[in-house]
């Protein structure tokens, strides 16, 4: 039984990708064009073959990426259109390519196309091997899984499976295309896989079955409105009818066939190779009615398809049985010689296939334990390479915080070291310190100023001076609030002091803090454990203030003009 499922390109489409091919003409940009490309393949391949052929000649100057999803593009329109691909011979690297740089997608892809040219080179083993390659590929876990090509890549291997003759294997690939289709709430996909399996049954001579998958096909595509597709369901139903001999059922068939399935054109003749072969069950309708003339007619042109032996068969039997009606024994005697002749032609051939089916079989088993050991072989390479970069990591890990412990007791070091430089400076500071205060007390007591100094060291007695003294001797800074009941504290008993500061308008925040706390009797580095900031900030920030305040370079005068402010 054949039935080929062939759908006319459709004119707005054709034109549609006519006009996205001048839209693109105009762009150098290639990867663009590509998309273009592959924007109108699904729909319009012959399109896109004609957009591929102009830029062959501009191909050298793609990128390699560019030049390998070009060849990628080439071979799906090759597929779509139905050229032979058995001439192919740069898949291999554009399958190379997409190993190493391309995504799971990509990579599906290129195995599914590398099978379909192994299809045509009549290499079903390999073919099967890239096929479920493909579908490994294929995560149907994941949200932006290529349902469509998966489906593809199963209708693929049925058809393998079909022309070998085991119809199990086909009947299981076509349960998984089946699933795809439920998966994608795709019901016509169902259906349409469900009715391949017609030629599983036929094959096995389960034609009961053979009749309710017609049947049910037929009833969708037609409530559906896919008359085209109901017609084509029909030839199936009409053998079942012609063998129960209810001509009238049979023959409603071949007429619907006849005028719906768009594969005859309107004078009859098959649109399509593998079509023609409706001749016979046309002629075999019109041997059991009687009309052996009509019957002889239909028979004659299946002959005129000579190029598959079976026509030739299916036509000699035919011609035989109508001359054996008409009594013409000379006519019968020569068609039973041309029938048996093509019958052995057909035996031979079925039986090359058979052999075929063996040996391919035997191969691709072969071939899959061949596959097996070079996957073990890799995956012993991968371990030795994994504890290899293990111990490598291991030992840098070591060596970097070995690193980083040096690093560490090093910069405690040269800070232990800083420290102590710093603490021996302030020592001497605060010495320098003592002796002034020592003769600010001296000076008191010598002017009679005691009840000043009195007052002056019960000021810097207040809690919150000494709350900045602690803060300045641990690094903390004071909050906000705290600078406030500092600055309160100097209004209320500097006034003085505090008059002449505020009259200085472009003194910035911490200048005046600098100034305040000049006055209070702290040092340079207790002011910049207060401000946060580092020593040299405070330097320049004290020589900036002795120019402004006082006119002076002289910042070493800075502290003791601050305190004649009052």
């Amino acid at each position: 039984m054949k039935r080929i499922l062939l759908s006319n390109k459709n004119c707005i489409n054709v034109l549609l990708g006519l006009i996205v091919s001048l839209f693109v003409a105009c762009t150098s940009n290639e990867k663009q064009r590509l998309l273009q490309i592959e924007n109108v393949l699904e729909e319009s391949p012959d399109t896109a073959w004609a957009m591929l052929s102009q830029d062959e000649n501009r191909l050298s100057k793609y990128s390699k990426s560019d030049r390998m999803k070009y060849l990628l593009l080439r071979t799906e329109a090759m597929n779509k259109l139905f050229y032979a691909m058995d001439t192919i011979n740069y898949m291999n690297d554009v399958l190379e390519y997409y190993a190493f740089y391309g995504n799971t997608g990509e990579k599906a892809w290129a195995n599914y196309l590398m099978g379909c040219v192994y299809r045509d080179k009549g290499n079903s083993p390999k073919a099967l091997l890239y096929y479920n390659e493909a579908v490994a590929k294929i995560d149907t876990t994941k949200s932006g899984c290529n349902f469509t090509l998966l489906s593809k890549v199963y209708g693929q291997m049925a058809d393998i499976y079909r022309l070998q003759r085991y119809p199990q294997m086909e009947s299981k690939i076509l349960d998984k295309k089946a699933l795809v289709a439920l998966m994608t709430n795709d019901t016509l996909g169902y259906v349409r896989a469900q009715e391949r399996k017609i030629s599983v049954f036929y094959q096995l001579g389960k034609m009961d079955s053979v009749y309710q998958i017609a049947t049910r096909a037929y009833r969708y595509y037609k409530k559906i409105g896919k008359d085209d597709y109901a017609a084509a369901t029909l030839i199936p139903l009409t053998e079942i009818y012609l063998k129960r001999k209810d001509y009238v059922k049979a023959k409603r068939t071949l007429d619907e066939y006849l005028a719906k399935s768009k594969l005859l054109d309107e004078k009859g003749e098959p649109l399509y190779p593998g079509t023609e072969y409706f001749y016979n069950y046309l002629g075999w309708y019109y041997i059991e009615v009687g009309q052996l003339d009509s019957a002889l007619c239909c028979y004659r042109k299946l002959l005129n398809n000579p190029s598959d032996i079976e026509n030739l068969e299916t036509g000699y039997k035919g011609l035989m049985s109508i001359y054996s009606h008409k009594g013409m024994v000379d006519s019968v005697v020569k068609y039973v010689r041309l029938y048996a002749d093509a019958n052995d032609t057909v035996n031979f051939r079925l039986s090359a296939k058979e052999v075929g089916k063996v040996q391919a079989l035997f191969d691709y088993s072969e071939s899959q334990k061949e596959a097996a050991r070079k996957a073990e072989e890799a995956k012993n390479v991968w371990k030795a390479l994994f504890m290899s970069l293990l111990m490598i990591v291991i030992l840098l890990l070591v060596i970097r915080k070995m690193k980083a412990r040096n690093q560490k007791i090093q910069t405690q070091y040269d800070y232990t070291k800083k420290e102590l430089v710093s603490t021996k400076k302030e020592s001497k500071l605060k010495d320098s310190k003592i002796v002034n205060l020592n003769g600010i007390l001296s000076i008191y007591k010598t002017n009679a100023n005691e009840e000043k100094w009195k007052k002056e060291n019960v000021f810097m007695e207040s809690k919150i001076i000494l709350a900045f003294q602690a803060y300045a001797n641990t690094g903390k800074q004071p909050t906000v609030s705290e600078w406030k009941d500092l600055q309160k504290l100097v209004e209320a008993s500097l006034p003085a002091f505090w008059q002449k500061l505020s009259s200085f308008e472009d003194i910035l925040d911490d200048e005046l803090r600098i100034c305040l706390l000049t006055r209070l009797s702290f040092m340079p580095s207790q002011i910049a454990n207060l401000l946060g900031a580092s020593k040299q900030s405070i330097t320049n920030k004290r020589k900036k203030l002795v120019q402004m305040l006082f006119k002076s370079d002289n910042i070493k005068k800075f502290d003791a003009l601050i305190k004649e402010m009052e």
